[in-house]
């Protein structure tokens, strides 16, 4: 791929209009993709009509683990044992964990909490998620009706059973998802946590009016028939979540957004956990995407231009189109090229990513009543995930097979070097030297330049903040001593 992309910009350098043409472009669908975001939500979107009937539902909650702490999935397990609805089971599927010390606790437990249980330890195990998910599928009970996806670190309400099958009930929808939220956050994190939850503020709110919510991996209820009908999981994407919420729409199925948290799971514990956890985001979504494209963007479908503009705006709620211009801006300042219209382009590029991150978290914020001091955090941890957002949009467009890395929640591991934001580092650096050429070239391109500096300081922001959410959960989520 970092051959693929010196030889685009060496190719800019000797034709400068091919890399004009090219860095327009992508300025061109920048702005369309914020366009669409735009007129999503401010266009008056028909709600489903409720329905209010019983359907008795019979849940199977389907938990996935791979090298997971023990004491984490016990707790996870333990608040699920503990729910208010009679009719469930749970199947623990433990995928691809060589070491017997992280899932014989759990299989032990799991015998210990009653018949409802079922733990399975599976090796070689396919597709990542995906694969264990169909595994858990297949040896679900004959009778239930909806599949529930709970992740091992989520700690779910003793009522969520019970509030699920009121909003599969309320709503008549073929799948639900609630929000995703997360534990001891208002504390020391709230910043990371209103970035994450601007998602769900946003996107998924817009897309429960044109019952197109896509799933994101945990606290998701599905029809068991939905389900089957588009033919289980799939591992061709990072995010076989939102993969599968695209098959269901394109299908017919409705899928609705309930807005009300019912369990809380734990942040990555360290910033370099969290770039992964957001590159994989970034890049599956991007895959799913172009896996539909046909569908979403050229309506093969009979899905309705609403629905394909929820499906969109979901899937490119992490894209970040601005790693090439990033690259080009500095090249051209260095070469004496800073007031050429590649450089300009590059520049608009840039300004538009940075942009387009604060005004949506600012707007929907500010309008909730959220501190400005938790805008500002969730603006800088934002920033500070940038580059490896617009490193995993580029692997994906290049080509470049994504790996599905599960996030590190063991505490451990968490080296000196896991602190460092290196990419951001080197960027700050780069941009740092360009910044005299730029003040010579304009206040476009001086804004540019400035941008591309801010991830920086905001990744040192994001780092620490979650140093300090680590030290105070770390003993009781891991068992390591304090």
């Amino acid at each position: 791929m970092w051959a693929l992309l010196a030889l685009l910009l060496i190719a800019f350098a000797l034709l400068p209009s091919i890399g004009a043409a090219v860095i327009g472009a992508i300025v061109a669908v920048q702005i369309s993709l914020m366009l669409v975001r735009i007129a999503m939500t401010r266009i008056d979107l028909p709600r489903a009509s409720e329905a209010n009937h019983n359907a008795g539902q019979i849940f199977s909650v389907h938990v996935a683990a791979h090298n997971e702490p023990p004491i984490m999935v016990a707790k996870t397990l333990q608040a699920l044992a503990a729910q208010d609805w009679s009719e469930y089971e749970v199947i623990v599927i433990d995928n691809n964990t060589a070491d017997p010390a992280l899932w014989r606790p759990i299989q032990v437990l799991c015998a210990s909490l009653g018949p409802r249980f079922h733990f399975l330890h599976k090796m070689n195990v396919q597709g990542a998620k995906a694969g264990a998910l169909n595994i858990a599928l297949s040896h679900t009970r004959p009778d239930a009706t909806h599949i529930v996806t709970v992740d091992a670190d989520y700690l779910v309400d003793r009522d969520f059973l019970s509030h699920a099958a009121i909003a599969l009930s309320r709503t008549d929808a073929d799948y639900v998802q609630f929000p995703q939220a997360y534990i001891e956050c208002t504390r020391v994190a709230a910043g990371v946590d209103a970035e994450l939850e601007e998602y769900f503020r946003n996107n998924a709110r817009m897309a429960d009016g044109c019952e197109a919510v896509l799933l994101t991996g945990t606290l998701c209820v599905i029809s068991r028939s939905a389900l089957e009908a588009v033919g289980g999981w799939s591992g061709r994407t990072t995010t076989e979540d939102a993969e599968m919420g695209v098959r269901l729409c394109r299908k017919g199925y409705s899928g609705r957004f309930i807005d009300r948290v019912v369990g809380r799971g734990y942040l990555p514990f360290s910033l370099r956990d969290l770039e992964r956890q957001r590159h994989r985001w970034a890049g599956g979504n991007l895959q799913t995407l172009l896996v539909h494209a046909p569908a979403i963007l050229l309506g093969r479908d009979d899905m309705g231009w609403r629905r394909r503009g929820a499906i969109l705006s979901q899937l490119s709620a992490w894209l970040n189109l601005s790693l090439l211009p990033a690259f080009v801006l500095p090249i051209a300042l260095a070469t004496g090229n800073g007031g050429s219209i590649l450089a300009l382009l590059s520049a608009v590029s840039v300004l538009l990513s940075f942009t387009d991150i604060v005004i949506r978290l600012v707007w929907r914020n500010l309008r909730d009543g959220t501190n400005p001091r938790i805008v500002a955090a969730a603006i800088a941890n934002r920033l500070a995930l940038a580059p490896v957002s617009a490193l995993a949009t580029v692997e994906v467009l290049f080509g470049r097979p994504l790996r599905f890395v599960v996030t590190n929640k063991s505490g451990f591991g968490q080296g000196k070097l896991q602190e460092l934001p290196l990419t951001n580092f080197a960027v700050f650096i780069v941009a740092l030297g360009a910044l005299p050429f730029a003040l010579m070239a304009g206040p476009v391109i001086s804004a540019a330049i400035l941008a591309l500096m801010a991830p920086f300081p905001a990744a040192c922001i994001t780092s620490r903040t979650l140093r300090h959410y680590r030290a105070g959960l770390m003993p009781p989520v891991t068992g390591a001593p304090a």
